[in-house]
């Protein structure tokens, strides 16, 4: 399974530009870098129908995610839960990428383990918050 969604429509995940890192930090917290890349060719597809929702882009979405501390988990595996408004600490930056930096909100990481990366939230788009989604099975080139 590999969905980027935002709203209602599926973006997917380009595997071979998205990764995700886990740094264990010497207190035993894990500090979580995520980059999700949507994939080119849905995205081509999703922007070449005339006056679509996504019509007015020039390339996929990006989600970022970089600098969170998160409590480790069993087998190395940072554990779920919601890190907190904003992705909670100051030291960390969150968003998506289209167009322009967008801001992310109630951001809610379900799963960050070796096989799966789900996470949820609401993002800013022209004014409107529009949920999205990822879900990645961590097997296969996205590590």
């Amino acid at each position: 399974m590999r969905v980027f969604s935002i709203g209602s429509t599926d973006f997917a995940v380009d595997g071979t530009k998205s990764r995700i890192r886990l740094d264990v930090q010497g207190d035993g917290m894990l500090e979580v870098h995520v980059d999700i890349h949507g994939d080119e060719a849905v995205f081509e597809r999703l922007a070449d129908v005339e006056d679509g929702e996504w019509s007015w882009a020039l390339y996929p979405p990006v989600f970022f995610l970089h600098g969170l501390r998160v409590a480790q988990g069993q087998a190395g595996a940072a554990a779920s839960g919601r890190p907190g408004p904003q992705a909670a600490d100051d030291a960390a930056e969150s968003g998506i990428y289209m167009m322009q930096y967008r801001d992310i909100a109630a951001l809610d990481i379900i799963e960050l383990s070796a096989r799966r990366l789900a996470m949820s939230g609401l993002v800013d788009f022209h004014g409107r918050q529009l949920p999205f989604q990822i879900d990645i099975s961590r097997s296969g080139p996205c590590p």
